[in-house]
């Protein structure tokens, strides 16, 4: 039971990925695939460290074998998840089983890296200028993108950069604190005018930034991805939607890959995106790829 309840959680959490973009899916695949390797290495080697507090992948990949077993030895006095195992602890057909999970993932890996498309990211850039910059619906020309992956904000700015923009701001939980007077000052709109900056027009962020912050110098969001739960998307929109706002409109775009399998997926988000309009009479806008 607990197996199955572990792959579902994997499933979704690849369609999550997924749904995120190329780059998040690519990475989490490949991750996956040095793991399960990492772990049919330590099968062979007859031990099998089990410490969810210490990066174990990273030190059997690099062949840091006696830094990890020094590092367990020192954390096992105070970290009671570390455990040290032995082929035998577990069943007898579990190395068959994970080597089976390998080639499999290790096949999915090998196609993915032969992707170079990325229909998504195309149609953002082209929709940049004409639609969620256009001086028409954002008159400040200042934009908000969340989504629920670093490596998906990472991917975004990338791709905005190599397309020559300079205005672009990544914001995850590692640079938040270190860049808070930053968005601030570029798109705090409750801040004396003079402290107005416009160095960025574009903040890219993860959810760090969708509570307890002030956004609404822009008036657009574009939610790269879509948020599985009906509050987080409230506070996203809540960035934006606030006393001081210097539009009279705000703009919701959301992107996704639509298809027949993943329409019934969407109603209860499309539900929650409609009630908020109702109640707030400020979503617009959908973007459908």
């Amino acid at each position: 039971v607990a197996s199955r309840a572990l792959a579902s959680m994997m499933k979704v959490l690849l369609v999550k990925r997924i749904d995120s973009s190329f780059e998040a899916f690519k990475s989490s695949l490949n991750r996956f695939c040095i793991a399960t390797n990492a772990m049919i290495n330590m099968f062979e080697n007859g031990t099998i460290y089990i410490a969810p507090n210490l990066n174990v992948t990273e030190y059997i990949v690099e062949g840091r074998e006696d830094e990890l077993i020094q590092k367990i030895a020192e954390a096992q006095l105070t970290d009671p998840t570390i455990e040290v195992c032995t082929p035998d602890d577990f069943e007898s057909i579990f190395l068959e089983e994970l080597k089976r999970d390998y080639s499999i993932v290790e096949d999915l890996n090998n196609l993915w890296k032969l992707v170079t498309e990325d229909p998504k990211i195309d149609e953002f850039v082209n929709k940049l200028d004409s639609e969620f910059l256009n001086k028409e619906i954002n008159p400040q020309q200042k934009l908000v993108v969340f989504s629920e992956s670093k490596e998906t904000t990472k991917y975004i700015t990338n791709c905005l950069k190599n397309h020559g923009r300079t205005d672009v701001l990544e914001v995850n939980a590692s640079n938040r604190d270190r860049l808070r007077e930053t968005i601030k000052v570029n798109f705090d709109a409750n801040i004396p005018r003079e402290q107005y900056q416009s160095e960025y027009s574009i903040i890219i962020c993860t959810e760090v930034l969708a509570e307890g912050v002030n956004l609404h110098r822009s008036n657009v969001i574009v939610n790269y991805d879509t948020p599985w739960n009906s509050t987080r998307l409230m506070q996203r929109i809540g960035r934006v939607n606030r006393i001081g706002s210097v539009a009279p409109n705000i703009h919701i775009f959301n992107t996704f890959f639509f298809c027949q399998k993943n329409f019934y997926c969407l109603k209860e988000y499309f539900f929650w995106l409609y009630i908020y309009s109702l109640m707030t009479g400020s979503s617009r806008g959908l973007l459908v790829l």
